[in-house]
């Protein structure tokens, strides 16, 4: 299975170190966007400001992001 990293990223990048073996980069992606809507839910004060979940492989290839603003409470 392949590893997977999952960056809080805004003006600074929080890495991952030890990311997460998944079966594919949907199932990354559906784990991106847990802590992207759980964090835009907790802090709302932090939509808006560019913050966001960066997923990349183990080659450091971009595979997909979920951005706070994507889960703005209607």
């Amino acid at each position: 299975m392949p590893r997977y990293h999952f960056d809080l990223v805004d003006s600074k990048t929080v890495a991952d170190q030890g990311g997460q073996l998944l079966e594919d980069a949907s199932m990354a992606m559906q784990v991106a966007d847990r802590p992207a809507e759980e964090l835009s839910d907790a802090r709302p004060e932090l939509r808006g400001k560019g913050f966001k979940v960066l997923v990349t492989d183990v080659d450091g290839q971009h595979v997909h992001e979920a951005p706070l603003d994507k889960f703005k409470l209607v």
